[in-house]
């Protein structure tokens, strides 16, 4: 915390200075009246400034009302700040500024106070960037008429506030593909052993013997198998690329950012559908949350990716890799990155044998560079039949996340070879 005042001299300060030595020198020299008269004066208005200086800060008093203490990127950071001059003497030119360390904020406010009144103003800054930051105390600066002082005070307390992701309404995507199993309202039938028996039949030929349900068995002296469905309980798993060599932007415009909003929208869209996410992200530190649900568990991820910054150094390739035991069959994965690196594309073909859902989010990295050049990821992962949705930097969250990324070029092509020749 800074100290309750500070002081320091301006340039100015020492140009007077110089001026007043260079003027007692040559008055000295030249015993000429207008020299001395012109030192008086410089004195005068040195000592006279600094005075004035002095008291301008003098039984001022300063309130402030932070009415927001958790807030999401976008919202607004608001405040309500009173100086209160106690004195007779009015404090003109002054600067009041609620000191943060939120970035793009700022609450500089000059004012005047008339003696024995108060100013009282309201600050409203969105805030444009997630995390957990400081904010206060009040400084105070105060100038004299001549620039020569500057004088600092600070009163009030230190508060927090957690800037969580900016939440999207994503009603339009959806984690299914025609090669998984629905997981609806409704359960389906599974031909794999899941942990949902839905109820027992008699056996087949061709059962394996794990399927049987040796209790029933002996009740109806026959052999009797255990039918699965997928139910319900599939996890969810979201990774979120934080590796710092490819994010672009800055702010709440950054990939970062977006990237972290999104698993956040993900997160609270399934979490509210019951579904158990978790999420994964290796930035300045490993953040690891276990699949689960309900809203306390929701809470939770929003409160560890308000504080994870996009400072990781560990390429995707490596994350994938280092989690490769939690791809289970029949679970899904959702990964969120903006890299245009190829390798990790391999990793997810390797994970596809295990039956698990893939779906890629890409932040186009192209539209944060201004290069134009083709989305190789994009169609890579388009021929590998892997849903994809690309994100601009320009375009809508909500909008990029209702439709999957088409290769049009590949699409027309394979529409022709579909058309007989006439």
């Amino acid at each position: 915390m800074p100290p309750k005042n500070q002081f320091r001299l301006s340039k100015r300060f020492y140009l007077i200075s110089i001026l007043l030595l260079i003027t007692i020198i040559t008055g000295l020299a030249t015993g000429f009246p207008l020299f001395f008269r012109l030192t008086y004066i410089l004195c005068v208005a040195i000592i006279l400034t600094f005075v004035w200086n002095l008291i301008s800060v003098k039984q001022l008093s300063i309130k402030v009302d932070r009415r927001t203490e958790r807030v999401h990127v976008g919202d607004p950071l608001v405040e309500r700040i009173t100086a209160i001059n106690d004195g007779f003497i009015p404090k003109p030119s002054l600067i009041v500024e609620d000191i943060a360390d939120i970035p793009g904020y700022s609450s500089a406010h000059a004012i005047d106070i008339s003696s024995k009144s108060f100013r009282s103003w309201r600050t409203t800054t969105p805030a444009r960037k997630r995390g957990i930051y400081k904010i206060g105390p009040i400084k105070v600066s105060s100038s004299d008429t001549l620039g020569l002082y500057q004088r600092d005070i600070f009163q009030g307390n230190t508060s927090q506030i957690t800037v969580y992701p900016r939440l999207h309404t994503i009603s339009g995507f959806d984690i299914t593909t025609d090669t998984l199993y629905s997981e609806g309202n409704t359960t389906k039938r599974a031909h794999i052993l899941t942990p949902h028996a839905s109820s027992i039949r008699d056996y087949e030929y061709g059962d394996s013997i794990s399927r049987v349900h040796w209790k029933s068995s002996a009740k109806h002296g026959k052999l009797m198998s255990r039918e699965f469905d997928i139910g319900r309980s599939n996890d969810i798993w979201t990774v979120v690329d934080l590796d710092t060599s490819h994010q672009y932007g800055s702010l709440d415009n950054g990939t970062d950012e977006i990237a972290v909003s999104i698993t956040a929208s993900i997160s609270q869209k399934y979490s509210s559908l019951g579904r158990s996410i978790g999420v994964i992200g290796y930035g300045n530190t490993k953040l690891f949350i276990e699949p689960s649900t309900g809203q306390s568990h929701f809470g939770n991820i929003l409160e560890n990716l308000a504080a994870i910054r996009a400072e990781g150094n560990t390429p995707l390739f490596d994350v994938l890799a280092k989690e490769d035991n939690l791809w289970a069959s029949q679970s899904t994965l959702i990964l969120i990155t903006s890299s245009t690196a190829l390798a990790w594309i391999s990793a997810l073909e390797h994970i596809r044998l295990k039956h698990v859902n893939i779906i890629v989010i890409l932040l186009n990295a192209n539209s944060y560079t201004n290069e134009d050049t083709e989305l190789t990821n994009a169609k890579k992962l388009f021929s590998l039949g892997i849903k994809t949705y690309v994100v601009d930097k320009e375009s809508s969250v909500e909008a990029a996340l209702s439709k999957p990324y088409i290769d049009a070029s590949a699409s027309l092509i394979n529409k022709e070879l579909k058309e007989p020749t006439a």
